[in-house]
C-alpha cells in the first residue's frame, strides 16, 4: 500500500515542481521586460509612436507567455515552447542592454565639458648647467606670452627660483637665441615648442624640458545676452544649425589644446535633409576673435576651441551654435575600429612612411591620418590636402553605412573613441537628431565646398614679427560660401 502511494505522489511532486519552475520562469521574464523597457525608454533616441509600439509588444507578449507558462491547463510541450522562446529573447535583451549601455556611455562622455589645457615648458639646450628649475637661480628666463594672463606658470616656478621674466615678440628669435647659447631658458607652450621644432629641425634633439606645467586655457569671453538669444534662432531642435568640426594637431587626451589642423563647417537642415560641408584652409589670415589681431586660423587652436569658431563666426558672419573638437587618436582609433577604408586618391604621393597610389588605397588609422595631413606633395598645397580629408571623411561615412559587420563592430568603436570627441551638443539634442532620422528615413544631400585664397607672407600674433606663410582670403569664395550656407539654413 505504501509503495502505490510513492508511486501515485511522484508525479504529483513533479508537476509542483515544474509549476514553480514556470511561475519563476515568469517572473523572472517579466523583471526582463522591464528592465529592458527602462534602458530603451533612458536612451531616449526612439520616436514616440516606436517606443509606445515596442512598450505595447513587450506588455502583450509578456502577459501571454506569463499566462501560459503560470496556467496549470496548458501542456507541457507548449510551455516548454515559451520557454525556449523566453530564453531567446532574455538573451537577445542581454545584447540589446549592452548595445544601449555602451551607446550611453559614449554620448555620456563626448557630450562631458572638458576643460581645455596646455602645456608649458621651461627649455634649455643639453648638457648645460640648467637642468632644472632651481639651477635658473637668479636667471632670466624669456618668454612669448603676448597678452596672455599667465600668472599661474610665474608664481608655480618663482616658488622654486628667484627668477626674472623677458617678453619677446619674436617667438623664432627665442628658438634662435636658445639655440646659439645667448640666452639661459625659455618658457613655452607645447604648441610653441612644436612650431619651433618643425621651425629648426634640430631644435628637437638640441634643447631639453626641465619643467612641465598644465595651463588652463582661459576661455573666450560669453557673448552678450541679446547675441545669445540670437543664436539661439537655429538650434537642432528647430531643425537648422552649424557644427564647426576642428581636427587639432596633437595625439593623446583630447583636453589638450593645439593649432586646428582641419576646420571644416557642416551646416544641417534636418527638415530638408541636406548638408553642406565647408572647409576653411588651415593657414587661412583671420582676425583671432578675442585678441582682435591677425593670425592663421590653425593657430586659433591653441587658444581654445571657442577661439576658433568665434573667429570663424567673425570671418563668416553667422553663427556657429555647436563644436566638434577631435585629434588625430580619434581619427586613427575610428578607422581601426572599421578595420580600415579604402580612399580614393588623386594623386600618386608619398609621406615619411608612407606611398600612396593614385586611384583607390586601403587604409588603416595611421595611413589614414598620414594621407590627411600631406600638403607638401602637391602644387595646389592645403586646397588638396582639404580635398584629401573630405575623401577620408565620405569614405569612413560609407563604411560606417554599409559594412556589414558594423553592428557587429559597434561596442567595439565606441568604446575605443571614447573620450576622444569633445562637444556641446548635449545628449537631448543628439536623442532629438536620431528620432528625427527614425521618423524620417529619407535619405541626405550632401555638398562640399572650400574657401580659396592667395599666399602671402604676413606677421601673426602667435608668432610674433616673424613673417610667416598664410592664405589671404578670397572675399569672392567666402561671399560665395556665405550664400550657400544661409541657403541650407533658410530652406523649408
Amino acid at each position: 500500500m505504501r509503495r502505490r502511494m510513492n508511486q501515485e505522489d511522484n508525479p504529483k511532486v513533479i508537476s509542483k515542481i515544474a509549476d514553480i519552475f514556470f511561475i519563476g520562469v515568469a517572473f523572472a521574464f517579466f523583471m526582463s521586460n522591464c528592465i529592458f523597457a527602462t534602458y530603451v525608454i533612458k536612451l531616449n533616441i526612439l520616436p514616440t509612436i516606436y517606443l509606445i509600439a515596442l512598450l505595447i509588444v513587450l506588455v502583450v507578449f509578456s502577459i501571454l507567455s506569463m499566462a501560459i507558462l503560470i496556467s496549470k491547463k496548458r501542456s507541457l510541450i507548449l510551455k516548454i515552447i515559451i520557454l525556449v522562446l523566453v530564453i531567446g529573447i532574455v538573451s537577445a535583451y542581454i545584447y540589446g542592454i549592452n548595445y544601449i549601455k555602451v551607446t550611453m556611455t559614449f554620448i555620456d562622455t563626448m557630450t562631458t565639458e572638458v576643460t581645455e589645457t596646455e602645456e608649458y615648458y621651461i627649455v634649455t639646450l643639453n648638457n648645460s648647467e640648467y637642468n632644472s628649475v632651481e639651477t635658473l637661480e637668479g636667471n632670466k628666463i624669456y618668454t612669448f606670452m603676448a597678452d596672455e594672463d599667465y600668472t599661474d606658470i610665474k608664481e608655480g616656478i618663482l616658488s622654486k627660483a628667484t627668477v626674472t621674466f623677458s617678453d619677446d615678440d619674436n617667438i623664432k628669435n627665442l628658438g634662435e637665441m636658445l639655440l646659439e647659447s645667448k640666452i639661459p631658458a625659455v618658457l613655452i607652450s607645447k604648441s610653441q615648442y612644436d612650431m619651433l621644432s618643425e621651425e629648426y629641425g634640430e631644435f628637437i634633439y638640441k634643447t631639453q624640458k626641465v619643467y612641465t606645467v598644465i595651463h588652463k586655457i582661459k576661455k573666450v569671453e560669453e557673448e552678450s545676452s541679446s547675441e545669445t538669444v540670437e543664436k539661439d534662432d537655429d538650434t537642432i531642435l528647430n531643425g537648422a544649425f552649424n557644427i564647426y568640426v576642428s581636427g587639432i594637431d596633437t595625439s593623446g587626451k583630447i583636453s589638450n589644446v593645439a593649432r586646428s589642423d582641419a576646420n571644416i563647417l557642416v551646416t544641417v537642415n534636418t527638415k530638408t535633409h541636406s548638408i553642406l560641408v565647408t572647409s576653411i584652409p588651415r593657414d587661412y589670415y583671420v582676425t583671432l576673435h578675442s585678441k582682435g589681431i591677425k593670425d592663421k586660423l590653425t593657430h586659433s587652436g591653441i587658444y581654445g576651441i571657442k577661439e576658433t569658431y568665434s573667429s570663424v563666426e567673425d570671418l563668416l558672419g553667422i553663427d556657429i551654435q555647436y563644436y566638434l573638437r577631435v585629434n588625430f587618436t580619434s581619427l586613427e582609433k575610428i578607422v581601426d575600429a572599421l578595420g580600415g577604408v579604402n580612399v580614393y586618391s588623386e594623386y600618386a604621393f608619398s609621406t615619411a612612411n608612407y606611398n600612396f597610389k593614385k586611384g583607390y588605397n586601403y587604409l588603416d588609422g595611421k595611413m589614414a591620418l598620414a594621407f590627411s595631413r600631406e600638403r607638401l606633395s602637391f602644387a595646389s598645397g592645403d586646397r588638396q590636402r582639404i580635398k584629401n580629408q573630405q575623401e577620408v571623411i565620405e569614405s569612413i561615412i560609407n563604411k560606417v553605412l554599409t559594412s556589414e559587420t558594423i553592428l557587429t563592430k559597434y561596442t567595439a568603436l565606441l568604446q575605443s573613441l571614447s573620450n576622444s570627441f569633445q562637444t556641446n551638443i548635449s545628449t537631448e539634442e543628439i536623442s532629438h537628431i536620431i528620432k528625427g532620422q527614425l521618423n524620417n528615413m529619407t535619405g541626405w544631400s550632401i555638398q562640399m565646398q572650400a574657401l580659396d585664397g592667395t599666399g602671402a607672407y604676413m606677421p601673426t600674433y602667435s608668432y610674433g614679427s616673424e613673417l610667416l606663410y598664410v592664405m589671404m582670403p578670397d572675399e569672392n569664395t567666402v561671399s560665395e560660401a556665405i550664400v550657400k550656407i544661409k541657403g541650407v539654413l533658410e530652406s523649408k
